[in-house]
């Protein structure tokens, strides 16, 4: 069964850091050198100092940017920057933010701390690909903070709404929230420490039995299950026990009307000798294909799309518009993409873009697509239309419709697995809210 729990949350001490908006970052693995840069500038106290800090020349094993986060760590602790929740929390969350068209939305969920499980369990449940490099990544920062610094994305199901009510009446009751901050991207997060021990409780026992999607942070959650498989052999004698048994989770129900799934657009470069004609010629095989005079009919058409069916748009450098690719209605994905792929993972757009047009009919591997040699993601429509326009390197881009819940449900109780960057849940969570530590006693992290 499910097993989450309260945690004493280490949190900023706005005394002594001030604005907290100055300190919150986006998630590390939307964090480029710029941005990176520019947080560092923001304040001494900035999170990417822990989360994603800087590499330097002359780094070596015992000097690193993970050395350098967990003395930091250590010194934001004992010196009062950061410290410890006097009682064990679960940590109401609201994010108010505009949707593409503007309107406004808020999200509603909450972090806690969750035993960690198998994948063979049932009660962890992933849905995207991931890449050893940004595994091991955190797998280093997680040993040597010997905390969580971010929380993993999660979704469960509870359609008769019987989890949260009680955890947001109580954030109610109690007022002004413990923490509200604005990210860069105008979303409006405000959090509650909810201590009182029946709602956590009444919380638990609600979510026992239920399993949780992950939505953002697959590395995250492999990182946690490699720490525990790591621990086990530091401390033999304890594998029940141990916080290193869990992990921080924001978990936020998929029937939540304020979860929202934008689509990820692809961009394509370094492609040697590209026949745009012929590639429009090869996907007639398999699609309609409709020009469009203009980029904005361009976005309404592959927007207007009906549920169940699988539209793309393509747009090409030194074009105005583009054209809509429509899968036939015919065609036969099991002969087309193999018996290999599932019926879950053929009903899914980024599969039959990446199987289909980018490997097939561009020729992009598996491989160069995993190590994004000819790939960039782009997050909005019309940004994928304007880089593709005004950047240099890039050739051609695909628009997408976004994944939807019940498809990501599906493909995860099925135990595939989605292609990377397959869903974009917005918005992101804001790193610097609230840390769950590994240990048993918090004190030991003042001496790392």
């Amino acid at each position: 069964m499910a097993e989450i729990c309260a945690f004493r949350g280490i949190r900023y001490n706005p005394s002594i850091v001030g604005d907290l908006n100055q300190v919150i970052t986006p998630p590390y693995d939307v964090i480029g050198e710029p941005l990176q840069a520019a947080l560092y500038e923001r304040s001494s106290h900035n999170m990417v100092r822990l989360d994603l800090g800087k590499m330097l020349p002359g780094d070596d094993a015992s000097d690193n940017r993970y050395t350098r986060s967990s003395a930091l760590f250590g010194q934001w602790l004992r010196d009062g920057v950061l410290r410890a929740d006097s009682a064990p929390a679960l940590y109401w969350l609201e994010e108010d933010y505009a949707l593409e068209d503007g309107s406004p939305c808020t999200r509603k969920g909450f972090v806690a701390s969750v035993r960690i499980e198998d994948v063979g369990s049932g009660l962890y449940r992933p849905h995207e690909k991931t890449h050893a490099k940004p595994r091991e990544d955190r797998i280093r920062l997680t040993r040597a903070c010997k905390a969580n610094l971010s929380p993993i994305f999660s979704l469960y199901d509870d359609p008769d709404m019987l989890v949260s009510p009680g955890l947001e009446k109580a954030a109610r009751t109690a007022g002004a929230p413990d923490a509200r901050v604005t990210d860069d991207a105008g979303v409006e997060s405000r959090m509650w420490c909810v201590t009182d021990p029946e709602v956590v409780a009444a919380v638990a026992a609600a979510m026992q039995g239920k399993s949780f999607f992950i939505a953002d942070g697959h590395h995250r959650y492999e990182t946690a299950l490699a720490h525990r498989a790591w621990m086990r052999g530091q401390c033999p004698g304890a594998r029940g026990e141990g916080a290193w048994n869990y992990v921080m989770m924001y978990l936020s129900n998929m029937r939540d009307p304020g979860l929202t799934v934008f689509p990820t657009h692809r961009a394509v470069f370094g492609l040697k000798g590209l026949d745009v004609g012929g590639l429009l010629e090869r996907a007639g095989e398999y699609f309609s294909v409709e020009a469009v005079a203009e980029d904005p009919a361009l976005l309404d058409a592959v927007a207007a799309c009906l549920p169940g069916r699988q539209r793309f748009g393509l747009c090409v450098k030194g074009t105005s518009g583009g054209w809509t690719l429509t899968l036939r209605d015919g065609v036969d994905l099991s002969s087309v993409l193999g018996e290999g792929v599932s019926p879950v993972l053929r009903g899914l757009d980024v599969t039959v873009l990446h199987s289909l047009l980018i490997e097939r009919l561009l020729g992009i591997s598996e491989e160069a697509q995993g190590e994004q040699r000819n790939l960039r993601y782009i997050k909005g429509g019309r940004a994928l239309l304007d880089a593709v326009a005004g950047e240099a390197d890039l050739q051609l881009g695909f628009l997408l419709n976004p994944t939807r819940i019940d498809q990501v449900k599906s493909v995860a109780e099925a135990g595939e697995r989605m292609p990377q960057k397959s869903t974009f849940f917005y918005p992101k969570l804001v790193t610097g809210l609230v840390l769950h530590p590994l240990v048993e006693d918090v004190e030991e992290l003042r001496s790392l």
